[in-house]
């Protein structure tokens, strides 16, 4: 019984590999993506561009951090207030000049997965703004 499911699990493991690459089939879109056919960009170029295209940035919203220092540059404690921006995500949707017998970015997406790609989310460190603002003691804080 072992001995089945030794050989079972690696015959399962690459069909699952496989699954989702039934589109890899010979349209003109896949082949402008994937193919071979001298004329066209070298392969490394147009999976360079697939990588990027499958590839989602989300950018946290900037923390800002407000900063009151007296006239000696000294810090005066100040109340976090709590920000309510949303993250930005910038997805890829231009599909390269070579490519352009795909006829939608959908189709471009599916070209780009017969490389065994997958689509891929990066974040962005959040960015920080800090406001500095100096109070003279004469003033009413």
């Amino acid at each position: 019984m072992k001995f089945i499911a030794a050989l079972l699990f690696p015959l399962a493991a690459s069909a699952a590999h496989l699954v989702g690459r039934g589109d890899c089939h010979g349209n003109n879109c896949n082949r402008a993506v994937t193919g071979t056919r001298p004329g066209l960009l070298p392969l490394e170029s147009r999976s360079a561009d697939c990588r990027s295209f499958l590839l989602t940035t989300v950018t946290p919203a900037p923390t800002t951090v407000t900063v009151t220092v007296d006239d000696f540059g000294q810090p005066i404690p100040t109340p976090l207030n709590k920000r309510a921006d949303s993250p930005v995500t910038v997805t890829a949707s231009n599909i390269p000049s070579y490519a352009d017998n795909c006829a939608n970015a959908a189709e471009y997406r599916v070209a780009c997965q017969c490389f065994g790609l997958t689509a891929s989310v990066t974040t962005a460190p959040t960015p920080t703004v800090t406001v500095t603002t100096t109070v003279d003691w004469c003033d009413d804080l």
